[in-house]
């Protein structure tokens, strides 16, 4: 008699057990599934900082290699998060202006030396490529920042 209560004990799981063990999973889930978070909250930040690296080296590069003889600059607009490309002179209402509105990030400080009339510009020079409006100007959030420093010669750090 004494065999089979022992042989009946061995064979399944206790609740205790089933119940350490599920919360041990849900534990190590729980982790998992914060530090997926927050990366995929960071890879967004990261994304907004490299478009608008992108977004600046290549309208220096449309002002260098255009065929129309004209510059292009960047405006900056921190009320709509957005940097719009534009040709010779910016105006708002025109067409061929091409937008890039960030995500995740804000645009909180620019300290651009600029131009005599231009404060939120960034404007490159036809065929060299050179600024006039060289500085940096801050995208970030409350926890997260990225200064981009523009030089003299329009390259973008």
């Amino acid at each position: 008699m004494m065999l089979s209560y022992l042989q009946q004990r061995l064979r399944g799981f206790s609740f205790i057990e089933v119940i350490l063990t599920m919360s041990l999973f849900l534990i190590l889930a729980g982790v998992g599934i914060g530090a997926y978070f927050k990366y995929y909250h960071f890879s967004l930040l990261t994304m907004d900082v490299n478009k608008t690296m992108a977004f600046i080296k290549e309208t220096r590069f449309r002002a260098q290699k255009n065929a129309t003889n004209s510059d292009y600059g960047v405006h900056l607009d921190p009320a709509t998060r957005a940097l719009i490309r534009f040709a010779n002179s910016y105006s708002a209402s025109d067409p061929s202006n091409i937008s890039m509105v960030l995500e995740q990030l804000d645009i909180l400080s620019m300290d651009l030396q600029p131009a005599p009339g231009v404060t939120d510009e960034i404007i490159f020079e036809n065929q060299t490529g050179k600024t006039l409006n060289h500085g940096s100007f801050t995208i970030g959030t409350a926890d997260y920042q990225k200064i981009f420093t523009i030089n003299p010669q329009g390259v973008v750090e």
